[in-house]
């Protein structure tokens, strides 16, 4: 079929984009910039420029489109409330799919859209089913008036009503682990509220059941069959991270900081995924306690890491080729950084090659020592620090055969060194700067003409 993927650079969207186009659908995106979303997006697409906050898209841009997954939506958590934030929010959602709509062929097949389980308010210890009533708050407000307009999509409807969304990437748990990860992370208040949550991989498994399964109608729970209280969930959280829970956050605390917003960060949710799963849905993870135990592995040996996909439209052998060059490092390196290479042990990288170069960390003068410890071309290659700036640096490097090019996967892990103290003072600098590395990087070799 022909997707079209709104919300595609979110969390969920590129996950759910790489299971389609594997599946060997095609699939459209609309964004407001076409080539960040292009040199973003984990798999090919075709890229429509728009904002539909603004207007409808053109009819002929979408007259091919069989099926939609409509997942636009300004963030909810992160931030105060003002009216400004409200409005951007509400208009996201509501306006955003009121265009959508109005740009869309009579013919379409199918209009999965995404929700909230902010829809049912805060329902205390209520399990919350499909036919609940909403609630009354602003994002139930907002919930409400959104599945309003996506019930006016022509063809099949389905409408998902969200959990929080766990992932080692991203998400809710990134914005949860700081406190967690310092031994200081407690439960919200009296920890009793209810927290239905589902994993990354469950969600997006979930969008692609409702699409391809044409007995899917109506509102579905987006959420695992066990939501947990939020005491049972920082626990879980604090020994998956092998670190002590700490004292609870009082609610007054949340309230002055978050405003209007702690609502959604305090409210019980307590959804049922008994109708979800009579359709015929698995869930991967159905138990939050192992789930996070996987998540955290690594944040339990004290290791940040860093995670970046890009799609390539060229066969790992032609990409590697480029990789296999020493020098191709330069090019691929920020000018800011002076990243210079002095020394190389071969004229092609291999199994076992040292390189030696120099670089400036913030204007300070950097030697790094980097040892090539696996090498299994044109697949996979890993380079760590011998000595440098980091305690630890391990970057494995992914080159998988996906949808007639490349799916190109960097993994690292890094330590800072002074263990505790450097990462307390500098880790939120560090995880920056690296950003900004590999957002250059992708930009570059996105450019490259690579044949």
């Amino acid at each position: 079929m022909n997707v079209l993927i709104t919300g595609a650079t979110g969390l969920i969207g590129k996950e759910l984009g790489k299971i389609l186009a594997d599946k060997g659908h095609n699939i459209i995106v609309v964004s407001r910039n076409a080539k960040r979303a292009a040199m973003t997006l984990p798999f090919p697409c075709k890229v429509i420029e728009g904002d539909l906050l603004r207007e409808p898209l053109e009819k002929d841009a979408l007259k091919s489109v069989d099926a939609v997954i409509n997942l636009m939506g300004e963030p909810v958590v992160g931030t105060r409330w003002s009216e400004a934030q409200k409005k951007k929010i509400y208009d996201s959602r509501v306006v955003g799919t009121r265009n959508l709509i109005a740009s869309l062929p009579a013919q379409l097949k199918a209009f999965i859209s995404g929700s909230a389980i902010g829809f049912y308010g805060d329902c205390k210890d209520k399990v919350c089913a499909e036919n609940q009533t909403p609630g009354s708050d602003f994002l139930a407000r907002v919930t409400t008036d959104w599945e309003a307009e996506a019930k006016k999509a022509p063809g099949r409807i389905a409408i998902i009503r969200t959990g929080i969304v766990l992932s080692a990437h991203g998400g809710a748990l990134e914005q949860m682990l700081f406190p967690f990860k310092a031994g200081v992370g407690g439960a919200l208040g009296n920890g009793k509220q209810w927290m239905s949550w589902i994993s990354i991989q469950d969600i997006a498994n979930l969008f692609v059941f409702a699409l391809e399964n044409e007995q899917v109608q109506g509102p579905l729970n987006g959420a695992a069959p066990h939501p947990v209280t939020n005491m049972q969930f920082s626990k879980a959280l604090a020994k998956s991270l092998d670190r002590n829970l700490g004292l609870p956050v009082p609610v007054l605390a949340i309230k002055a900081l978050y405003g209007e917003a702690a609502q959604t960060i305090t409210s019980s949710v307590r959804t049922s995924a008994q109708y979800v799963e009579s359709l015929g849905f698995k869930f991967e993870h159905p138990y939050l306690p192992e789930y996070l135990h996987h998540l955290c592995a690594p944040w339990r040996a004290r290791e940040e890491i860093f995670y970046s996909e890009q799609f390539i439209p060229v066969a790992p052998e032609k990409l590697f080729t480029f990789f296999k060059d020493p020098y191709n490092l330069e090019q691929i390196t920020p000018p800011t950084l002076s990243f210079h290479i002095k020394k190389v042990s071969a004229k092609e990288i291999q199994q076992g090659t040292l390189i030696d170069y120099v670089l400036k960390i913030r204007g300070v003068p950097a030697k790094w020592k980097t040892e090539i410890g696996e090498w299994n071309p044109p697949f996979k290659f890993v380079d760590r620090q011998l000595s440098g700036p980091y305690s630890l640096w391990h970057h494995t490097h992914e080159f998988r055969p996906f949808c007639g090019g490349t799916l190109m996967t960097d993994r690292v892990r890094y330590k800072l060194p002074m263990g505790f103290l450097g990462w307390i003072t500098a880790g939120a600098f560090v995880k920056s700067e690296v950003t900004q590395i590999f957002k250059y990087r992708r930009e570059v070799i996105s450019a490259l003409k690579i044949t």
